[in-house]
């Protein structure tokens, strides 16, 4: 374990010393102002004193980083899909082969010496071919996607006229390419223009980290100049966590108690690229809360709506959340914590039955790191087996 200070003129200054020599697997142990003392007061200013940690194998030469740090970069790659990762599903399928051994595993023995006696049969076709569908469609429901997406996701693949040998892949390639084609529409904050950005959502999803995230990579990794708004004053440490990240950030803040004070603070940092705004997380069946929320939503005409949701919260749950929120507003949805569950079905439930963008995905606590675009390549490669 590497332990180093780094000195700034603020935190912001500090930090990014720390991310440039460190990276962003540094840990953050400490964050000090300090201000001289005696005679050296004459002649140095008060500055901020970071104190940051690495584990030593985190700093290993590209190419040769440990299969840990492989698997925990294996969602978030990068903020921005890659070209190769927009390419066609079916070849993409194909080239992941190999991670779909898992699923072949699967197929009955029976299916599998009835395909190494096949003699032109083709009946025998059929047999090999309903196994494999047999076996991804048990693959897709056991990830909790609901049966009729399952059905559209394996219609007509029975009829495929493939070679023998091609069976598994081509089943495999049919079905991913759909899931890329469902997930597909997805949009994030425009790095180009000025926002103003809402985040809504029921109680302990993460909204508060999501936002000191998505302020981070914008602040450090973007260079806007963002600014942070909360409404949140019914829990007193969310103000105080978020307030912590924009001390560390030197980014300003309101805290705001009525639609008249967002208002006057959305004006007030109208200047800036980026203000992001947090609101309370409440139960959905509580209808004060939902005409509150309204008043702070309608207070502000420009605006993005970003919905917070747990990956790992039951489809019936969600879609009571989503349907509440479908009268107040147009939104698109962040969907966190996907550390905590192995099942990414909801991801694809939700995304069709509200016909909403999908956005961000969030699977940590690290600030800033455990956040990405939504990647509709992992998530098929998850749903299908192709990460176990």
């Amino acid at each position: 374990m590497k332990i180093r200070k780094y000195e700034g003129a603020n935190e912001k200054d500090a930090m990014l010393k720390v991310k440039e020599e460190l990276g962003k697997e540094a840990l953050i142990v400490s964050v000090k102002n300090i201000k001289p003392r005696g005679f050296y007061k004459l002649f140095k200013k008060p500055y901020v004193e970071v104190t940051a940690a690495l584990d030593d194998h985190s700093v290993l030469d590209d190419g040769d980083r440990e299969p840990n740090f492989l698997r925990k970069r294996q969602i978030q790659k990068t903020f921005q899909p890659s070209e190769q990762e927009e390419r066609d599903g079916e070849s993409e399928a194909k080239a992941y082969l190999e991670k779909f051994k898992s699923l072949m595993d699967k197929i009955p023995d029976e299916s599998r010496r009835d395909r190494a006696e096949k003699q032109e049969v083709e009946s025998n076709h059929e047999v090999v071919n309903a196994s494999v569908i047999k076996v991804v469609y048990e693959q897709l429901i056991d990830h909790e996607v609901r049966e009729e997406i399952v059905n559209q996701l394996t219609a007509g693949i029975s009829e495929l006229n493939s070679d023998d040998q091609e069976d598994f892949t081509d089943v495999i390639a049919v079905v991913y390419k759909r899931i890329i084609k469902l997930l597909s529409d997805h949009a994030t904050i425009n790095k180009d223009k000025k926002n103003t950005v809402f985040f809504v959502g029921p109680t302990g999803v993460g909204k508060t980290t999501t936002i000191a995230k998505i302020a981070s990579f914008f602040t450090l990794n973007m260079g806007k100049d963002v600014a942070l708004i909360t409404s949140d004053t019914y829990r007193i440490a969310a103000v105080e966590q978020l307030r912590t990240y924009a001390n560390i950030l030197n980014i300003p803040i309101k805290v705001v108690y009525s639609k008249e004070e967002l208002t006057e603070a959305v004006d007030d940092f109208k200047d800036k690229d980026l203000v992001l705004i947090d609101t309370a997380g409440r139960s959905h069946k509580n209808v004060e809360h939902q005409n509150e929320l309204k008043g702070l939503l309608n207070a502000v005409d420009e605006k993005e709506v970003y919905l917070v949701l747990s990956v790992a919260t039951g489809y019936k749950d969600l879609m009571n959340i989503t349907s509440v929120y479908d009268t107040m507003t147009d939104y698109k949805i962040i969907f966190t914590k996907l550390d905590e569950t192995t099942s990414y079905g909801n991801v694809l439930n939700v995304k069709l039955a509200t016909g909403a963008k999908l956005s961000y995905v969030t699977f940590g606590q690290n600030v800033p790191d455990d956040i990405s675009d939504i990647n509709p390549h992992e998530i098929a490669r998850q749903v299908l087996g192709g990460n176990e």
